[in-house]
């Protein structure tokens, strides 16, 4: 199938380049709040890209991930650095999954579609809890699911720099293990 190229599909590429640098930098973060912020940023590109690309199930996924990390950068200032899970947590969680699956099925697109699903439900998983590690080690299926909705949706910049994200998950979760393991040998010699 062969794509039109128009200023509204080249301003989607380039807003889809922003979105993924934002991204790639928070798999690179190592505080929680750091990594909101730069979702925050990351998702409204991707929203306005998804938009002028007419991919509804990946702008729907978009937006929900957009308002699920305002309350994680509420949630975040709120408790601190001490944030520890609460049923309000488990509550807001179970509300965005129950969101992500009715908008699933309100812009459902085929089966390929639902790769946008997987990839924020595995996002919102991975940015849920309070690990970074976790965060980064989510990142590589939510990268591989984001790279075929890509391709699905002909957002041939995006297939690109999701390529990019999932090395950069891959690179941010080994540094995390290795930084742990680190520290770890460094308290056991302290001892």
């Amino acid at each position: 199938m062969l794509m039109e190229i128009t200023w509204g599909y080249i301003w989607s590429q380039i807003l889809t380049a922003v979105e993924y640098g934002l991204l790639g930098a928070s798999y690179l973060a190592k505080r929680r709040l750091l990594v909101v912020i730069l979702d925050i940023f990351s998702m409204t590109a991707g929203i306005f890209a998804y938009f002028l690309l007419g991919a509804d199930l990946g702008l729907a996924m978009s937006v929900v991930i957009l308002l699920a990390n305002f309350y994680y950068l509420w949630d975040e200032k709120d408790q601190g650095a001490n944030n520890t899970l609460t049923l309000r947590d488990y509550i807001v969680l179970v509300i965005v999954l129950i969101v992500i699956g009715m908008l699933a099925v309100l812009t459902y697109d085929g089966p390929l579609s639902l790769l946008s699903v997987a990839a924020t439900v595995f996002y919102e998983i991975s940015i849920w809890q309070n690990s970074t590690k976790v965060y980064k080690f989510l990142g590589i299926p939510v990268a591989l699911c984001w790279m075929l909705y890509n391709g699905f949706i002909f957002s041939w910049v995006g297939v690109i720099t999701e390529s990019f994200m999932l090395i950069a998950s891959i690179v941010g979760y080994v540094r995390e293990v290795r930084g742990g393991k680190k520290r770890k040998a460094q308290a056991k010699s302290a001892a």
